[in-house]
């Protein structure tokens, strides 16, 4: 595992994330209730991008920012991010998928440098 200096805190809005590509490791960089994540770029479903384009749907601190309905499958939920094929949901923190318990999408550690800046520890 090696960290990977990815961005400025500052780019990283609450509500908002950032698709980033490092080697061969795609992810969404997210901000939730003040802590930084980082959620692999792949559902397990279909191996479809997960973080990516206008059918990324994220529910951060209860506010939809979508064009479609998130909560397809789980009610009452929140700090999700839904597959923009499908609609299957995962929570950001986690990668826990809410519909079906035996899919995961694998996370990454994120760290917040002494300058603000936001780095990512990656597999080698």
């Amino acid at each position: 595992m090696s960290k990977h200096v990815i961005c400025h805190s500052s780019e990283i809005k609450v509500g908002a994330h950032k698709v980033f590509t490092v080697g061969r490791h795609s992810f969404g960089l997210f901000k939730v209730e003040g802590s930084y994540y980082a959620l692999k770029n792949l559902c397990p479903h279909q191996g479809m991008p997960l973080c990516e384009g206008a059918g990324v749907f994220d529910q951060i601190e209860g506010e939809v920012t979508a064009d479609r309905k998130l909560r397809e499958f789980v009610a009452g939920e929140k700090n999700l991010v839904a597959c923009p094929w499908h609609g299957i949901e995962f929570d950001i923190r986690t990668g826990q998928c809410l519909y079906r318990k035996d899919w995961k999408v694998r996370t990454y550690e994120v760290f917040v440098d002494a300058d603000d800046n936001l780095q990512v520890e990656l597999p080698d």
